[in-house]
């Protein structure tokens, strides 16, 4: 009986130390378990985090070009404030400078030209110093639609299409062109147009 009992008693023990074995390996795997999600919970803050500096450096990258291309178009805007102005100016101007270089029928109205001459030169030095230019176009120059505008076309023997006369001046305002100069061009003759008059 005291044998079955002893045996009994060491099989209780065996079981219950195997059970806090389990016991012990549970907490551990629920330890190693815990840790496991904290660092997973680590890596995606991480993740997060790199995510939003990334976006934050990106916003700040945005401002800054924003911020530069808004400085450029203030820039700009100064730069051609004055060119409506100036535009609206540059043809009584350039009449009146016609006028006042043009030729006088009487000794009192010369005298009356070469003042308003003065004023002229005036208002044209004026202009100059905001930054009026001159478009600079001679007859037998090619023809640069840039600059120019074609009032007349004849066919001719040339290469390529060349001014042959000036009709009225043009301008610059800065870097742009405020009024093209107004030209006469002459165009190569057509290929069909060139075996007709060779024909003839």
């Amino acid at each position: 009986m005291d044998d079955k009992k002893e045996i009994k008693i060491e099989n209780e023990t065996e079981i219950k130390t195997e059970s806090q074995k389990e016991t012990k390996e549970n907490k551990k795997e629920k330890k190693i378990t815990k840790e496991d999600k904290l660092r997973e919970e680590v890596a995606r803050l991480e993740r997060e985090l790199k995510e939003e500096k990334e976006k934050m450096l990106r916003e700040i990258a945005e401002m800054q070009t924003t911020k530069r291309r808004l400085k450029e178009a203030e820039i700009e805007n100064r730069k051609y404030a004055a060119m409506n102005v100036i535009s609206e100016l540059v043809n009584p101007i350039d009449m009146l400078v016609r006028v006042v270089n043009g030729p006088a029928p009487s000794e009192e109205i010369k005298n009356y030209q070469i003042g308003f001459q003065m004023i002229a030169n005036q208002l044209v030095s004026i202009l100059e110093k905001e930054g009026l230019k001159d478009i600079i176009v001679k007859e037998g120059d090619a023809f640069n639609p840039k600059v120019m505008e074609a009032l007349n076309t004849e066919e001719s023997d040339v290469s390529e299409p060349t001014v042959t006369k000036i009709m009225q001046k043009g301008y610059m305002f800065k870097d742009r062109v405020l009024k093209p100069t107004l030209v006469n061009v002459a165009i190569p003759v057509k290929v069909e147009n060139k075996e007709e008059k060779e024909n003839e």
